[in-house]
């Protein structure tokens, strides 16, 4: 008989929920909000029965976990994407997953695209809990007062921007504010230009004093020099006070570039989805490529020392298909990873059915898909920048050091 047993794990207080007995499964996560739909999604697999463990504290879960995976790991956890799951592939930790990826995109049930944030020497580590598409928030009450159309083109950006500062508002927000935020721009720009060499800067193939960087500095910096984006001092997503997020809402601030998990916080700004503000992606600054967006994924591994793990193997196997994927859509208002489920409602799903119809390429988000130690430092070289566009010589050539650094010892 099946059964579900949910454990609260944070401030010595823990409780459990079940339908009957001990689950096969164990899943630790660290979003303890989200255990309601973990047990409900995971309640529509026939095959297994699962015990979710939710902390509350990511400080305890990250020690739990890494203490666990050498003793008696649970058969599947969450954990963070690219190069920060990086140390647990090579160490062993974590089962190759690449015979369900290769069954699923087989059946054109998954994008290949999305395996690429789990991926090392072509091996797929984990499936994914979440997907975001990074496209750009507009204000459709300025768009409309202003006679703007959504640009197709790269020319078109720029003079809606040009038309928006005209009328006393800033075409597009950016902050610095947390940290990780300033690589946002950094990553669109290289992409609207070359994607295939954001990519290869990303793994290492590629210098940050390449010309394409440059190039990317400078679009930037002129961005910045005419007035089209913010200084990046207001905070990133409150939706009272001096955020970017607020003066979004209030017309202040035209355009954000943020993830799709970002919708629900700009509806809580008092502005309405859909009726009020919208989506689009960013065309490309080379009009020859084609369409492309920054996505990122969160992920669900095996452990390999898992006492369970051909049963967590089959949970995974569960977790990709069309069910399951359906049901933590219609919870979550996630992009579905599988591409025969239902879309979500609103925004979202048409900016998904967009991204799926057109083909676009799916491309890894910078804090994911570059080492974690040159990413926890590039994005404090990216904030001078941010400070002082005229310093973009000096940050190039620190991001380069901070990449020599790391890549001569590998």
């Amino acid at each position: 008989m099946k059964k579900l047993t949910s454990l609260f794990v944070g401030l010595l207080l823990s409780f459990s929920a079940s339908l009957s007995f001990a689950g096969e499964v164990q899943l630790y996560h660290d979003k303890a909000g989200w255990q309601d739909w973990w047990i409900e999604t995971l309640a529509l697999d026939s095959n297994n029965t699962y015990e979710v463990t939710p902390f509350a504290d990511t400080s305890s879960f990250q020690a739990t976990v890494r203490q666990s995976l050498k003793a008696d790991p649970p058969g599947l956890f969450t954990w963070w994407a690219g190069y920060r799951m990086k140390d647990m592939v090579d160490s062993g930790l974590v089962e190759d997953l690449s015979p369900i990826w290769d069954k699923y995109i087989a059946a054109g049930e998954v994008s290949p695209d999305l395996a690429k944030a789990f991926q090392f020497d072509g091996k797929t580590y984990a499936v994914p809990s979440l997907i975001a598409f990074w496209p750009m928030y507009y204000n459709k009450i300025v768009y409309k007062e202003l006679g703007l159309g959504v640009p197709k083109t790269w020319e078109e950006l720029e003079s809606n921007f040009d038309k928006i500062k005209a009328s006393g508002r800033v075409a597009v927000g950016q902050t610095i504010e947390g940290r990780w935020p300033t690589f946002i721009w950094f990553e669109e720009f290289l992409i609207r230009s070359d994607p295939d060499f954001y990519e290869d800067l990303v793994e290492g193939r590629a210098k940050y004093t390449d010309p394409q960087v440059e190039e990317a500095f400078l679009t930037w910096k002129s961005w910045i020099d005419k007035g089209w984006m913010d200084d990046g001092s207001a905070a990133f997503g409150f939706t009272t006070g001096d955020s970017m997020n607020n003066s979004f809402s209030k017309g202040e601030v035209v355009h954000m570039l943020v993830g799709t998990w970002f919708a629900s916080t700009v509806t809580g700004g008092g502005i309405k989805e859909g009726e009020e503000w919208g989506y689009f992606v960013l065309p490309n600054k080379d009009p020859s490529l084609p369409p492309s967006v920054i996505f990122e994924a969160g992920p669900i591994m095996v452990a390999a020392n898992a006492k369970n793990k051909q049963d967590a193997l089959n949970a995974i196997d569960f977790w990709m298909s069309e069910k399951a994927s359906a049901k933590w859509t219609e919870l979550m208002f996630f992009p579905p990873h599988n591409l025969n489920a239902a879309l979500p409602g609103g925004e979202v799903g048409a900016i998904v059915k967009e991204i799926n119809d057109k083909g676009y390429r799916q491309i890894n988000r910078y804090w994911e898909a570059t080492p974690t130690v040159i990413c926890e430092a590039a994005v404090d070289e990216l904030a001078k920048f941010v400070i002082d566009p005229s310093s973009y010589k000096s940050v190039m050539e620190s991001l380069q050091e901070l990449a020599d650094n790391y890549w001569s010892q590998q």
